[in-house]
């Protein structure tokens, strides 16, 4: 039998249609932040230019204007009055990096003296922090630091004192080394941070600008769109279009809850740490704010320069007292916000969610964790038509399952 195009076309419809646009999607992956970012401010603007409409009685596109000014006004204030503050406390934080360190080696001495068992694996995990060269250099430094103790008159240092300095030793080393090389890592990776913050500054510039062209003018794009299904573009638009439609309504849902959940925690982190007088609240309250689009992880990454911090200022008491106040915080985050504000959008098992993030991360990077669980809910959801809705109780689900 002869091979025909127009048979193999009708075979394979779906998975060309399908293959079509992933590729497609692959062609312009370079865009990828821009095509975001539009999308998530128009996702942010439609809503709320609706709501000046109904409140104020503007017309659709003066409501829309006025939102889109009430955005470049957030954001050139946010540039005027917050950057600089978050730069100064930034500064002030590196400026005290090494008070930092010096109450890390005098808790880690306390540590080692009270949990000796625990010392030995806490120091291992620090050196697994050192690349080669820098932990070949720190192997260096406690050889020769053991050699200078052992050439003490024995009547000098005894056996346990000898262990005690010997411990301290290491432990002021290996600290400063693990600073060190982060702080290495930091300043090598400064010139890649300024440049995708210029990038950044000009891809928002453009999001801004294309999510209010296409809002303005969107009735008229709709059916643009809406006239490729009477195109040679029939059968593609009939197969995409309500998908894409759903994961929009799903991305956008999930962004939009996830980002009035981070606004609630970094209100209440900066009360938390104005009320424990912890310092640089801007440099912190804005790492809680960006790391809590990160679902489950976030709260790990936030918590460690908050308790760092603490525990330079105010000591180990201070530092268990901002870990507890990140505890309850993010209580009322799992249990109060995210019940309320998700309800069924988005309900994904944390031990699935975290291995989501995981599996996205090593793959796709920070678009993987960015989009890792909205994609992850809606494949569950809506391809493989998974039930996900876990308020029903496990007594009732074993019920059920027992009569079927």
């Amino acid at each position: 039998m002869a091979f025909s195009l127009d048979r193999f076309y009708r075979n394979n419809r779906k998975t060309l249609i399908w293959l079509g646009l992933g590729l497609l999607l692959w062609s312009v992956r370079d865009f990828f932040g821009l095509i975001f970012l539009t999308f998530v401010l128009a996702f942010f603007a439609m809503p709320a230019a609706h709501w000046v409409h109904q409140r104020l009685r503007l017309p659709p596109r003066g409501a829309l204007v006025l939102v889109y000014l009430l955005f470049l006004g957030a954001l050139a204030g946010f540039g005027r009055f917050v950057t600089p503050n978050v730069v100064d406390e930034g500064t002030r934080l590196v400026a005290n990096l090494e008070s930092i360190q010096q109450r890390l080696v005098e808790l880690d001495q306390r540590f080692a003296e009270n949990y000796p068992a625990l010392h030995e694996p806490f120091s291992g995990y620090l050196r697994g922090l050192l690349d080669t060269q820098a932990s070949a250099r720190l192997t260096e430094q406690l050889t020769l630091r053991r050699m200078q103790l052992e050439a003490l008159p024995q009547g000098e240092a005894d056996a346990d004192q000898r262990r005690s300095e010997m411990r301290q030793a290491e432990s002021q080393m290996l600290i400063r080394s693990v600073f060190a090389e982060q702080a290495e890592r930091l300043r090598a990776y400064t010139p890649t941070a300024i440049a995708m913050i210029y990038r950044a500054s000009a891809t928002m510039t453009l999001a801004l600008l294309f999510s209010f062209l296409i809002l303005i003018d969107l009735s008229r794009l709709q059916k643009v769109v809406q006239s490729l299904e009477g195109s040679r573009l029939h059968d593609f638009y009939v197969e995409t279009a309500g998908p894409v439609e759903r994961f929009a309504q799903v991305l956008g849902q999930g962004l939009r809850a996830q980002g009035f959940i981070a606004l609630v925690n970094t209100v209440l982190t900066l009360l938390g740490l104005l009320l424990l007088g912890i310092p640089s609240v801007a440099v912190l309250s804005a790492i809680v704010f960006f790391c809590s689009f990160i679902p489950v992880l976030g709260v790990f990454v936030s918590t460690v320069p908050i308790a760092l911090v603490a525990l330079n200022s105010g000591g180990i008491e201070l530092a268990l007292a901002s870990m507890v106040m990140v505890v309850v915080i993010h209580a009322i985050e799992a249990y109060g916000l995210n019940p309320i504000i998700y309800g069924k959008t988005l309900k994904l098992n944390p031990v699935l969610t975290l291995i989501v993030l995981f599996v996205a991360y090593h793959g796709f990077g920070l678009w993987g964790v960015l989009l890792g669980v909205p994609t992850a809910r809606y494949l569950l959801s809506d391809v493989l038509r998974v039930a996900l809705d876990e308020t029903r109780p496990l007594a009732a689900s074993g019920a059920e399952a027992t009569r079927g």
